[in-house]
C-alpha cells in the first residue's frame, strides 16, 4: 500500500521535471494506485492544500511556528540563518534541520493518518488551543522522517512549488481513471475541492 513516504516521492519527483505530460502521467499513475479516500486526501495534499477547501476549518499553522518546532527538536535555533541560506525552500530546510537528529525515524507514516492528524489539528478550539495545536504538530514531527517531514512542512503552508498546479492537477485525475479532461474540469466548476473532484470521478468510473 503507497504510503506518505510514496507520496514525498513523486512530489520530489515533479520538481525534476518540467514536463507538464510527464508531470500528469506521474500523478495520474500515482492516485490511481491509492484507494478512493487516499487518492482523495492524496490530490488536496499535492497541490499544498492540509484539509478540505471551501470548510470553516484551517490548519493555522505558520512556517514560524513549525521552524520553532523542530529547531527546539534539533537544538539547532541558532542555525537557523546557515540553515537557510543552504536550503532551496522551507521544506528543505525543515528536513536540513531534523537531519540533525541522532537517528532518523523510519517512515510508517500513511497518507490516511497524515489526513487524520490535519483533521485533528484544524479542529482544536477554547483553552490553551495553540499549546495543544503545536503538541500534536511536534508528535507529528517526531515521528515523521526527515524527507516526509519536507513535505509535511510544504503541505502545511501551502507552499509545494513543484509545479502541480489546480490545472495540470485535473490532467492527472482524467489521467487517474482514463476521462477526458473536459468531462473532469466540468465537475471542477461544480465542486472547487480537488480531492472531491477525485471521489465524483473515480466513484462513477466504469469498473
Amino acid at each position: 500500500m503507497p504510503s506518505f513516504y510514496d507520496f514525498a516521492i513523486v512530489s520530489q519527483s515533479l520538481g525534476q521535471t518540467q514536463s507538464r505530460l510527464q508531470m500528469a502521467e506521474t500523478v495520474g499513475a500515482f492516485l490511481a494506485k491509492l484507494d478512493i479516500d487516499e487518492a482523495e486526501i492524496a490530490a488536496r495534499f499535492m497541490v499544498g492544500r492540509a484539509i478540505v477547501m471551501g470548510g470553516e476549518k484551517r490548519t493555522k499553522i505558520s512556517g514560524r511556528a513549525i521552524w520553532k518546532i523542530v529547531a527546539e527538536m534539533t537544538d539547532s535555533a541558532d542555525q537557523g540563518e546557515d540553515i537557510f541560506a543552504a536550503a532551496e525552500d522551507f521544506g528543505e530546510a525543515i528536513e536540513m534541520t531534523l537531519k540533525l537528529r541522532a537517528a532518523d525515524p523510519e517512515p510508517t507514516l500513511t497518507i490516511r493518518e497524515l489526513n487524520e492528524k490535519f483533521v485533528e489539528i484544524a479542529a482544536i478550539e477554547g483553552r490553551h488551543a495553540r499549546r495543544r495545536m503545536l503538541d500534536l504538530l511536534r508528535e507529528l514531527f517526531a515521528r515523521a522522517s526527515a524527507f516526509e517531514a519536507r513535505y509535511i512542512a510544504k503541505i502545511l503552508i501551502g507552499e509545494m512549488r513543484h509545479g502541480m498546479s489546480e490545472a495540470l492537477m485535473l490532467e492527472a485525475i482524467a489521467r487517474m481513471a482514463a476521462r477526458p479532461v473536459s468531462e473532469v474540469r466540468r465537475i471542477h466548476m461544480r465542486e472547487a475541492d480537488l480531492g472531491q473532484v477525485v471521489r465524483i470521478v473515480r466513484s462513477s468510473t466504469p469498473s
